[in-house]
C-alpha cells in the first residue's frame, strides 16, 4: 500500500520513524549474527580476533569463558581449542 493510500485512509507515515525502525532491525540482525551471549549474564559479546578465551565486558560480571564451547574458561579449553 502506498503512502498516499495510507494517507487517504487517515494514516500518516512518519518516514523518519520508518527509516529508524529499519536501521534498528538491521542492527539487531547484525548483533545476532556477530555476537554470542555471555553464559553468565547474557549480554552480547563480540569476538574480533585473538584466541577463544573471552572475558565478559560488563563490569558487574567479568565472567571468563570459552567462545568455542561456551563453558567457563578451563585448562581443557586452553589445550583443545585455544586458536580454532
Amino acid at each position: 500500500m502506498s503512502a498516499l493510500s495510507l494517507s487517504l485512509q487517515g494514516f500518516v507515515v512518519d518516514e523518519h520513524a520508518a527509516m529508524q525502525a529499519r536501521w534498528e532491525e538491521a542492527s539487531r540482525e547484525t548483533i545476532k549474527k556477530t555476537t554470542k551471549p555471555c553464559p553468565n549474564c547474557n549480554i552480547p559479546v563480540e569476538k574480533n580476533g585473538g584466541c577463544m578465551h573471552m572475558k565478559c565486558p560488563r563490569p558487574q560480571c567479568r565472567f571468563e569463558w570459552c567462545w568455542n564451547c561456551g563453558l567457563e574458561w578451563n585448562r581443557t579449553c586452553m589445550g583443545d581449542h585455544w586458536f580454532e
